[in-house]
């Protein structure tokens, strides 16, 4: 089964790093410079630690990359619902494909304890 999701076929979904990206970059209207990302997350992530990581989910297909005077910026190539449901249906079919009801089962367990 081939994934669609932009993660590099291993699908678990994205990193912590890449999550705080992103969900910094999903709540920008605009692209964002890594500087102006590094601001926005909390933690003590270097600046070249983001730099790279930018520069790799760019490589990824995840972000576009533009360079603007001396510096790049980035933004997402897709909103987060879409990133999201993509994701979770590859992952899903995944573990239903291998885990089939003991799946479906915890999951219904887990629908339970969260109250949806």
């Amino acid at each position: 089964m081939s994934c669609n999701c932009h993660c590099n076929s291993k699908c678990g979904l994205l990193g912590g790093l890449e999550q705080k990206i992103m969900d910094v970059l999903w709540s920008s209207t605009t692209p964002l410079k890594p500087a102006e990302v590094k601001a926005k997350i909390t933690g003590d992530s270097a600046y070249t630690t983001i730099m790279t990581v930018l520069k790799r989910m760019s490589d990824k297909k995840l972000l576009s990359r533009n360079k603007v005077g001396n510096v790049f910026v980035y933004a997402p190539l897709t909103d987060k619902k879409t990133y999201a449901c993509s994701c979770l249906d590859h992952l899903f079919e995944h573990i239903l494909n291998n885990y089939g009801s003991d799946a479906i089962t915890s999951f219904e367990k887990i629908k339970k304890q969260l109250k949806f």
